[in-house]
């Protein structure tokens, strides 16, 4: 079966065996809910930002769920006040539908209860909306199908009010959806699915005509309609293009129908297409076996049962050439079993002949068996060794590699440590004695307008020269790096961009100093190519610190480029050998025009 998912157009994954869907029952787990996030430290965000961080959390929601709720916790404690009501429920609603994801029924309940108390409160109804189907969501998970078409009918009726077409097939297909699957009831189901292709024809929302249509036709199957189902499924596929479970629920038409041989066809055809899962496989092999069984066509059933067992587990493997075993020799027996009926005493000497025939077949078979499946397993043995080896060798090259990084980093710092403190207390002192002399060479110069014209001049591009020399020392090792941590360091570089905002979220502890030279470089190196390549007006700098991680965000709106041809150039190499050194990992999201975003996450060795 398959229910959209709220807020999106996309449907859960469907996993196909005979075109039933089996839910696992998952595990309940009591958490205790933790209010005391770390707040970030930026000043007071606006509607865009607020839209951005939101969009950001809901985007790691399906892979990366622990990220999603350490941007979304810091969200939520910034949304105080009176006037921040809507904001809050927003977030509180994803927050809930993250949980969700994480199989976190308790905690996703309490958060979108708080976010619906504050719909109701703003008078909200798109939040409303969004908050009672992700409730539906959460009873249908846990199987309280009552419950989840309450919540369902509910959104529904505000779709309706709000006259919101998509939302409504949604909410149609998740009650039908809902009483098919939960309580097989298919009477009830067909009303709210054929609503929905109804309404997903009339607005042209192909997902909701293509979902809704194969339930349907899988239920008009299930109750005996067979020639109605074939109708719904010839529809779908000549107006929205063919889809693999359509091909199979077409086989089921047939096999319903007593049509054996076209049955089989279709199921033929679907597996010379590209199946998503091995299991799929499995399942149409063993439709055609079966099938093959019943009409009688007992050689084609060894074969593709043989094809079956193929696909199982190896643990499996010797009671399934047993069981095939067993089915020849029970086919070679009834055939000798008809022959012997209608022969003389002579002849029923010859059944036993072949009965022991057969025992001395299937003997020699399990001993040929049992040595292939020796030799299979010695030579992969052998080969699960080489591999080892090499994966081994590949290990030592790369270790070798990063400690040659990391020696060429170490000296890199050492050598930009030295000539900031040669800058600073050498040429520094130079230049501060010069000064010095010159201002005393002025006072005895006297009141000769000229010479005094030309010390002026020539002081003051010896404060400009001292300014340069501060600011090449401060960049090449900044002070503050040392002295106060990462977090001040990267403040006071960003403070001196205009275009540039400073967002630091989690702890401030004190880092490997390492660890805090290459994280100040990457950033340094990031915030640059923006600024000299991108043409962005706007720059936001986002780290977030944890306990075993660190990781940093860099957006611009600026130009972009494709990441399919850049690869090299703008600072890119330099970055990535820094981050492989620590064993972390880069990401580039960017399109030409449509600015760029680099994630960089590090993890913290204690």
């Amino acid at each position: 079966m398959q229910r959209f998912m709220q807020g999106t157009p996309c449907l859960r994954n469907v996993n196909y065996n005979t075109m039933k869907h089996n839910f696992s029952t998952l595990s309940f787990q009591l958490v205790l809910l933790l209010a005391a996030c770390h707040t970030p430290q930026v000043q007071h965000e606006s509607d865009a930002d607020f839209k951005n961080i939101l969009a950001k959390g809901k985007r790691y929601v399906e892979s990366y769920p622990d990220s999603a709720l350490m941007i979304l916790h810091p969200l939520l404690q910034q949304q105080q006040g009176d006037d921040k009501i809507d904001r809050c429920g927003y977030v509180l609603n994803q927050i809930g539908s993250t949980y969700d994801t994480k199989g976190m029924y308790d905690s996703a309940a309490y958060y979108l209860y708080e976010a619906l108390r504050l719909a109701e409160e703003a008078k909200d109804d798109t939040l409303k909306l969004s908050v009672l189907t992700n409730l539906g969501i959460v009873q249908f998970e846990m199987q309280n199908a009552d419950e989840a078409v309450n919540y369902h009918r509910q959104s529904l009726a505000i779709a309706e009010k709000l006259k919101d077409s998509i939302n409504m097939a949604k909410s149609l297909n998740n009650i039908g959806n809902t009483y098919m699957t939960l309580n097989n009831d298919f009477t009830k189901a067909i009303p709210p699915l054929e609503q929905c292709v109804e309404i997903s024809q009339k607005i042209n929302f192909t997902s909701g005509i293509k979902v809704a249509g194969i339930n349907l036709a899988m239920m008009y199957n299930e109750q005996g309609e067979p020639n109605r189902a074939m109708q719904q499924i010839n529809y779908l596929t000549t107006n929205y293009g063919s889809n693999i479970y359509a091909d199979f629920l077409r086989g089921e038409i047939y096999l319903k129908k007593e049509n054996y041989a076209r049955a089989i066809h279709e199921w033929k055809e679907l597996l010379k297409k590209r199946l998503n899962t091995r299991e799929f496989e499995h399942v149409i092999l063993q439709k055609i076996g079966t099938t093959y069984k019943i009409i009688g066509n007992l050689d084609s059933t060894v074969t593709y049962l043989e094809k079956t067992y193929a696909l199982r587990d190896s643990l499996h493997n010797q009671q399934n050439y047993k069981t095939i075993n067993e089915l020849k020799i029970t086919y070679e027996t009834e055939k000798k079993e008809a022959r012997i009926a209608t022969l003389e005493g002579e002849k029923r000497l010859m059944m036993w002949l072949f009965i022991a025939g057969g025992t001395v077949l299937f003997l020699m078979l399990a001993t040929f068996i049992l040595l292939w499946r020796w030799i299979v397993q010695k030579k992969r043995f052998a080969e699960n060794r080489k591999e080892l080896a090499e994966q081994k060798i590949k290990q030592l090259e790369q270790e070798k590699q990063l400690i040659a990084t990391q020696s060429v980093l170490d000296g890199e710092v050492k050598e930009r440590t030295r000539l900031a403190r040669d800058l600073h207390d050498g040429l520094g002192s130079m230049l501060t004695g010069l000064k010095m002399k010159l201002i005393n060479l002025k006072n005895r110069a006297g009141n000769a307008d000229y010479d005094t014209t030309n010390f002026d001049n020539a002081l003051s591009i010896l404060d400009e020269s001292m300014s340069e020399m501060r600011r090449v020392a401060h960049h090449l090792m900044p002070d503050s790096l040392s002295r106060f941590g990462l977090k001040a360091a990267i403040g006071d570089f960003c403070d001196t961009l205009p275009a540039v905002r400073f967002a630091w979220y989690g702890n401030s502890e004190r880092l490997n100093s390492k660890l805090e030279t290459v994280v100040y470089r990457i950033t340094h190196e990031l915030i640059n190519n923006a600024l000299k390549h991108s043409g962005a007006s706007q720059i936001i700098v986002q780290i977030v610190q944890d306990a075993d991680r660190i990781a940093i965000t860099v957006q611009d709106n600026g130009c972009g480029f494709d990441t399919t041809t850049v690869s090299k150039g703008m600072g890119l190499q330099n970055i990535r050998t820094r981050v492989t050194s620590f064993g972390g990992i880069i990401n580039i999201y960017s399109n030409a025009g449509e600015g760029t975003e680099i994630n960089v996450e590090i993890r913290i060795n204690e």
